[in-house]
């Protein structure tokens, strides 16, 4: 039988141009569906019905998962049937009617002062890699900035002069002030290590990993 799991992730990628995050994100969704259904009725995705989509829930629910699980797996559920439904594979979505009650957002948790001063001090400065992260520490506790914004960060965004970076989200620029122990582990990072980490004298990200491209996401955690 033609995987059709596979063939939504084809379609997700090759057709709708999602994001690797929200691929995985939903195939990780069908194929637990997938699993529960199987050891449950011995039925495929295929024939799965609406009671069938409801124990799944219920069955979620009772293993503890939190509201905002549940509803993520609602919508991977329903965009997965509504693409098999369009495709001719099924005459009719099973995910109808399900209504899912929201979880209660909770509020972030926030570091203490002590916690704040262990985690600035744990990058070991004693090599380029170590000046390097202590930098991108520094600099996000001083600007409040999100992981993907210090990312894109380039060279020309920062002016060591004027104390300051420029930072582009949401097609909005802003600059940014830095606090001195910020800017002079920036500077210290410029002035001594990043050349001894980039490979190409061309690269313009301000922050690199240790193959001298720019830092990603994963690398950066």
């Amino acid at each position: 039988m033609l995987d059709l799991i596979h063939a939504y992730e084809n379609y997700l990628t090759k057709v709708k141009k999602a994001s690797s995050n929200t691929i995985a994100s939903y195939i990780r969704d069908i194929r637990q569906f997938e699993d529960w259904l199987h050891r449950s009725t011995k039925h495929d995705v295929i024939d799965a019905s609406q009671l069938n989509i409801s124990d799944y829930l219920a069955h979620l629910d009772k293993a503890g998962k939190s509201g905002a699980t549940v509803s993520r797996c609602v919508a991977s559920l329903k965009n997965f049937y509504s693409y098999l439904l369009s495709s001719g594979f099924i005459e009719k979505t099973p995910v109808i009617d399900v209504h899912v009650t929201r979880g209660e957002k909770k509020l972030p948790q926030i570091l203490t002062g002590r916690e704040i001063e262990l985690l600035l001090a744990q990058p070991v400065c004693v090599d380029p890699k170590g000046y390097r992260d202590k930098a991108m520490l520094e600099l996000m506790y001083a600007t409040g900035i999100r992981v993907s914004e210090l990312i894109d960060l380039d060279l020309e965004d920062v002016n060591l002069d004027q104390g300051v970076i420029k930072c582009t989200s949401a097609k909005k620029v802003r600059s940014i002030p830095l606090y001195p122990a910020a800017l002079k582990a920036l500077k210290v990072y410029l002035r001594d290590h990043r050349a001894l980490l980039v490979s190409d004298s061309m690269e313009q990200a301000l922050f690199v990993n240790v193959n001298g491209s720019r830092m990603s996401r994963q690398g950066f955690w």
